[in-house]
């Protein structure tokens, strides 16, 4: 898809929040609770309003977290990360992703489960050392509209921290 909608909740022990996030090539506009990330393939702004805060930064293009950089948070199957099913059950696959020998990556094993009968994603479990954060996807699809691109009018009187 030239351009796709995501809407996900991410849980992480007690924490929960829904979110959703927009793809057109390399950039994105996700919002995420309080905060919205807005990205044009290069820079990537981070609004925080309950902080009332801006964080400015370059894009991780090696990032393949989907709150980080939903651009590349389904491309793991390269020479960082090594597949193995886990299991498969009528239309639904788990698949775990494990880091590749001498890959420096800051999440461990990620077990992607699948809807077969879509070919899409339904969750992702990221290991950070121990401590689990899972992705449910909720929706996957196209999308046809403008993406929403940072405003930096709607954000007067917030503090800038740039770090480009």
């Amino acid at each position: 898809m030239k351009g796709y909608e995501v809407d996900f909740v991410i849980e992480a022990g007690d924490y929960r929040a829904e979110g959703c996030y927009a793809v057109q090539g390399a950039g994105y506009a996700l919002s995420l609770g309080d905060a919205e990330v807005f990205c044009d393939g290069k820079v990537r702004y981070e609004v925080d309003h309950r902080r009332r805060e801006v964080v400015i930064d370059r894009v991780n293009e090696s990032s393949r977290n989907i709150v980080d950089n939903p651009t590349r948070a389904f491309d793991f199957l390269d020479a960082q990360y090594r597949a193995s099913l886990v299991s498969e059950v009528g239309s639904c696959a788990v698949v775990r992703l494990t880091p590749a020998e001498g890959g420096a990556l800051p999440v461990g094993s990620i077990l992607l489960e699948v809807d077969t009968s879509a070919a899409k994603p339904r969750s992702l479990t990221y290991d950070f050392d121990g401590e689990q954060i899972v992705v449910r996807v909720s929706r996957i699809a196209a999308e046809h509209a403008a993406l929403r691109t940072f405003d930096a009018s709607a954000c007067k009187g917030y503090e800038f921290i740039d770090f480009r």
